[in-house]
């Protein structure tokens, strides 16, 4: 692996590939997230497994994520950010295809369906441990080569690497199914192992100095904690969205398994356009402080997902999700920029850490809850995430600004 620091003040002449090739790895990984997202919920119904099986897979896969990705984030202040990166992308490579495999077997009627979620349990959880490295490292090896007046747009651009491959995820997953509704997760794996070898031999870390002797920052740091709370909120929405679009789509519209993942596939990718058109287009002109973007993120995202509630066809959801992807695109870099900027140098993969794990932690809360609620009712999910998004826009106002702290 190619290991030459590179002095910060040629980062705009020198970084380019390497910035190009973590933002390709970030885009594969986001990739093979929306791909699950878009076919399982009618894969594990074929597999004999309920709705609340699913939400229980990815909430207890969330509890791992939430304390392997801080960890990750301090491992990455110490031995660089693009080892994690490279071993989280081999990771979710190994346990993407061996997630896959256990669906084929219970689709196929090889595994009885308590075998197969505990089976999809355990995989899953080992995926999140494996992968916790790549968000936190990308964030942090972006910070660690802009500015502070240039941080926000900087994060935004791994934002907006994740909304593209989102946007390529649902629509390839759409395309591949004819060759099987399983086949758009094992090309994602493929991609993803490629792209996390070109990354180990050709990335260079980045020039950090003298953070081998840094103090360790608290977990619940008082310059992060709001972020924090604030990333557990926004993400415990976005779980509840992502859990139930598929059983949503599918109930509401009598749609087919097939039917069913090309149009949340179709609904997901607009809101994926809508959020990376805010994040490398929006923000790199406006210029937003991380408190505006939080404020108008929570209100766009409330404003999407009622009109999801009133949508009354597929063409008008699609255009509901794409406002949700509005509010998307500005919460996130606001969180992980507004964190950044609080802390120094020393301790930029460790708040990236923390951020990611509040947003991790809104996965463990999200799919069950979502999930329980749409039993009940299918529109009881996305009402109650209005509610939060609401809330959140009360939260976000109230925060004060600090000065950046080494």
């Amino acid at each position: 692996m190619a290991d030459h620091a590179v002095p910060r003040a040629a980062v705009a002449d020198s970084r380019k590939v390497d910035v190009a090739l973590i933002l390709m790895g970030l885009m594969a990984f986001s990739m093979g997230q929306t791909m699950i997202f878009a076919v399982a919920g009618p894969v594990t119904r074929l597999m004999g497994l309920k709705e609340t099986d699913l939400g229980l897979i990815v909430s207890l896969a969330a509890v791992t994520y939430t304390f392997a990705v801080p960890v990750w984030g301090r491992i990455s202040d110490r031995i660089g950010r693009v080892a994690v990166i490279y071993i989280g992308l081999m990771g979710y490579a190994i346990t993407t295809a061996a997630f896959a495999y256990v669906m084929d077997l219970g689709m196929e009627g090889m595994l009885l369906a308590p075998l197969s979620l505990v089976l999809l349990i355990i995989i899953r959880m080992t995926l999140t441990i494996g992968s916790g490295g790549i968000h936190p490292g990308a964030t942090a090896f972006m910070a660690d080569i802009t500015s502070d007046e240039k941080r926000a747009a900087g994060v935004a651009m791994v934002g907006a690497a994740f909304g593209l491959g989102a946007i390529a995820g649902p629509v390839l997953a759409g395309l591949l199914t004819v060759y099987g509704l399983l086949f758009p997760i094992y090309a994602s794996a493929i991609v993803a192992a490629v792209l996390g070898a070109v990354i180990a031999f050709k990335v260079r870390e980045p020039q950090r100095a003298d953070l081998v002797h840094a103090d360790r920052m608290p977990m619940f740091d008082r310059r992060v904690r709001p972020f924090f709370l604030l990333a557990l909120i926004a993400f415990t929405t976005v779980a509840i969205i992502q859990q139930t679009s598929a059983f949503f789509f599918q109930d509401r519209f009598d749609l087919s398994p097939e039917a069913t993942a090309r149009n949340v596939g179709i609904s997901v990718g607009c809101m994926s356009l809508a959020m990376m058109a805010v994040q490398a287009g929006l923000i790199q002109v406006l210029k937003m402080s991380p408190k505006t973007m939080l404020v108008l993120g929570f209100g766009a995202t409330a404003v999407g997902l009622a009109l999801t509630i009133w949508s009354p066809t597929l063409a008008y959801l699609y255009a509901a999700y794409a406002v949700i992807g509005i509010g998307g695109g500005l919460l996130n870099p606001g969180l992980l920029a507004g964190a950044s900027l609080r802390v120094g140098a020393a301790h930029q993969g460790a708040v990236a850490g923390i951020v990611a794990s509040g947003m991790g932690a809104g996965y463990i809360v999200g799919p069950l809850l979502g999930t329980y609620l749409f039993s009940i009712n299918l529109y009881y999910p996305f009402a109650f995430a209005v509610l939060l998004s609401v809330a959140s826009i009360l939260a976000a106002s109230m925060l004060k600004a600090r000065p950046t702290e080494a």
